[in-house]
């Protein structure tokens, strides 16, 4: 019996030889892509990760308060 894995490789195995040139570089740059999108996943979920452990918000304060200290409406000259 064959994993979901080996048949999805066997089924784009099948799809991939009735592509041409252009077509099987337009298919490895999407895998470049993808492997590069998963990368900087990682990347990001490590730097959160840190982030949540070093307890920023005692240095730099909650963000949620910043943001919602930036978004107050503030009087504009001319505009009152």
């Amino acid at each position: 019996m064959q994993t979901k894995a080996a048949r999805d490789y066997k089924q784009i195995q099948q799809k991939i030889e009735n592509l041409d040139d252009v077509e099987l570089i337009e298919v490895i740059n999407f895998i470049d892509f993808l492997q590069h999108k998963r990368v900087h996943k990682q990347r990001r979920l490590a730097i959160f990760e840190e982030l949540r452990t070093k307890n920023i918000t005692e240095k730099f304060g909650e963000p949620l308060a910043w943001e919602k200290e930036m978004r107050q409406d503030k009087p504009l000259e001319g505009r009152e």
